[in-house]
């Protein structure tokens, strides 16, 4: 009989020991930490070195001087074709229709240097030219030339933008009042597409309708007070679909009480802060802006190659610098964003049970001195400093 690694159904088992393990599990920290991951690529146990042998048969990977924590989940990234490229339809302000999903490049240069930086997925989304430009992709970033292999959920989100990038003319979506009545008739239209569960009769809805049956969420570019509030109310107040504010920039957080009540998903950057010009010109932190306003479901992305895919955990350090709690920066680049796109249940954390995505550093991730050592996915090295460090 043939083995599971020969099928390639399995990789080896591993002891990870680290100085610090981050669990980001309801912030449980594990000092001289010992994971114990299984052939299929799960975290089996995770325990004090002094409370966990090693079992006969694991490979042992040893850093005692480095932290350990889940990988990076950006899900606002145009990183998939491996440069500029993007799908966008100019012709048609809304296009559900359409699809990340046959521009992915697997491990493009991008996603090769995006993963010696901590991120381990990301949410490959169309671009904002049009209110509705496609359903996104979630990729992992794996070393594999197959995307067969790196696709971990499609549709990982369907992608909306409002304001300023998606304003046209000559049609409906010229005015926010187009725009926004456009929204609701798709909102209306895949909502009985949902109810009679009829998504293969009407592919150009499935996405959005996908939403309605919970299945993944919508995630909307949107920026300044109004649209981000905007974006709340349509999405989450009225149809009661799941949805990621992305961006919220500007003065976006003038609304974060309101936003706050209503516990809204936000995913930040990556514009990263506010500057006022007024009697006391005033830099504030997004982040902080929204957090001290009440927020704690909150993400942050880098809108890559906006803000390089390798720079993603850097824009947590930001964040931090920028006022907000360290808690909330950690959180921000893992378990916050596995939340919002859905896939908590196996990413986000080091717990039993979860997918072995994880990243060895140097230092704590906030720290900008800090080097990613190592990076897994589901159990397996995709990244190692010692063959060469690419960031």
């Amino acid at each position: 009989m043939l083995s599971l690694l020969v099928l390639g159904l399995a990789t080896p088992q591993i002891v990870l020991d680290a100085g610090v393990a981050l669990t980001m599990d309801d912030r449980k920290v594990v000092h001289n930490a010992r994971i114990l991951i299984d052939s299929y690529g799960n975290i089996e146990q995770i325990a004090q070195q002094s409370a966990l042998a090693i079992p006969d048969g694991y490979a042992h990977i040893s850093r005692p001087q480095s932290f350990v924590w889940p990988g990076g989940v950006d899900l606002h990234s145009h990183t998939q074709t491996g440069g500029w490229g993007d799908i966008n339809d100019m012709v048609h302000p809304d296009n559900p229709e359409l699809r990340t999903l046959d521009t992915i490049r697997a491990n493009n240069q991008l996603y090769k240097v995006g993963r010696a930086g901590g991120v381990t997925m990301v949410n490959a989304i169309p671009g904002s030219g049009t209110n509705i430009s496609g359903a996104g992709t979630l990729v992992q970033l794996k070393n594999s030339n197959r995307v067969e292999d790196v696709v971990y959920k499609f549709p990982g989100s369907v992608k909306v933008a409002q304001g300023y990038n998606p304003e046209r003319g000559d049609d409906l979506g010229a005015s926010r009042m187009g725009m926004w009545w456009m929204l609701r008739w798709y909102l209306d239209r895949a909502d009985e597409v949902a109810r009679a569960d009829s998504l293969d009769k009407h592919p150009d809805v499935a996405s959005i309708a996908g939403i309605f049956q919970k299945k993944h969420p919508f995630l909307v570019h949107t920026a300044g007070a109004r649209d981000t509030y905007g974006t709340a109310r349509m999405f989450q107040l009225e149809a009661g679909v799941p949805v990621i504010v992305s961006h919220g920039s500007f003065n976006g957080f003038m609304v974060g009480k309101e936003l706050a009540e209503i516990n809204a998903a936000l995913n930040i950057g990556p514009r990263n802060f506010d500057f006022t010009v007024s009697r006391n010109a005033q830099v504030r932190g997004l982040v902080e802006a929204y957090e001290t306003a009440g927020n704690t479901n909150i993400s942050i992305q880098t809108d890559a190659s906006v803000i390089p895919q390798e720079e993603y955990v850097y824009q947590a350090t930001l964040a931090e610098r920028l006022g907000c709690s360290t808690w909330t920066a950690l959180e921000s680049i893992n378990v916050r964003p596995a939340s919002q796109i859905q896939i908590n249940d196996r990413l986000g954390r080091i717990a039993v049970g979860m997918r072995a995505d994880l990243v060895v550093s140097s230092g704590q991730p906030l720290d900008p001195r800090a080097a990613v050592e190592m990076v897994l996915i589901a159990g397996e090295i995709v990244y190692d400093i010692n063959d060469g460090q690419l960031y």
